[in-house]
């Protein structure tokens, strides 16, 4: 097992990209920490999951709140008194043109895809430099490489990401911290969805599974302790565009 042992904490972790991640990890060894809004997304991952249980611990929350960020960090050192992993996941995005868009959109975009990950990885890098140990891995986007039409916001909180990721990456490795973005292109998960204002443009079928991103997660996490990879970019091979 590549993970025997770790302690993993997901943020984001009840569908997706989180939850395929979770359940790679747990097939490979590590102990869990999970958050995601939605308990029932729990509760369906436990029944799934039930012989491993006592290897998972489940917070619920919004991860945009301190409150749930802090009990993230308490749970998980209470219960594990350290963490190996750190899959900073969770995050979301509203699109529309600049001219039309809400101040509440931009408030929560930039609270749960900027702040509330800057907010667990700076409560848990004093253990992980404690143990002089550590991998960060946070979900960035294409979108935080490049921008398109209706994405500006949501573009601006994955640049953010990606320069929090690459400043921290060269903080942290005398540490033996690694820190590395991981990138995706089009995936196929609740992320595009009606109130989002958005939709898929190629065929489903067509483009990254999450199971395909949370293999380059396990690939970051699992590389010899001397090396690392700064950013991963994991796009579709072949995706074909939906004629509409």
């Amino acid at each position: 097992m590549k993970l025997l042992n770790k302690v993993a904490v997901i943020t984001g972790a009840g569908k997706g990209i989180g939850k395929s991640a979770a359940e790679l990890f747990l097939k490979e060894g590590a102990k869990l920490v999970l958050s995601s809004r939605n308990r029932r997304d729990f509760e369906l991952f436990e029944l799934e999951n039930n012989p491993k249980k006592e290897n998972i611990i489940f917070v619920p929350g919004d991860i945009s709140k301190v409150e749930t960020v802090n009990k993230i960090i308490d749970e998980t050192i209470y219960k594990f008194g350290r963490v190996d992993i750190l899959v900073n996941n969770a995050g979301f995005g509203v699109f529309d043109n600049l001219v039309d868009s809400k101040l509440e959109d931009f408030d929560a975009m930039f609270n749960t895809n900027v702040r509330a990950l800057y907010l667990l990885t700076r409560g848990f890098l004093p253990y992980m430099v404690k143990e002089n140990a550590g991998t960060i891995i946070n979900i960035a986007s294409i979108a935080g490489k490049q921008g398109f039409a209706t994405g500006s916001i949501y573009c601006a909180t994955k640049h953010a990401v990606m320069g929090l990721s690459r400043a921290l990456m060269f903080e942290l490795r005398q540490y033996n911290i690694r820190v590395v973005a991981v990138c995706p292109g089009s995936v196929a998960t609740d992320f595009f969805r009606s109130d989002s204002k958005t939709v898929l443009s190629s065929r489903k079928e067509s483009v990254l599974q999450a199971k395909d991103v949370a293999e380059s997660i396990l690939f970051s996490c699992t590389l010899p302790g001397n090396a690392t990879v700064s950013e991963i970019e994991v796009r579709p091979t072949n995706p074909i565009k939906v004629k509409r």
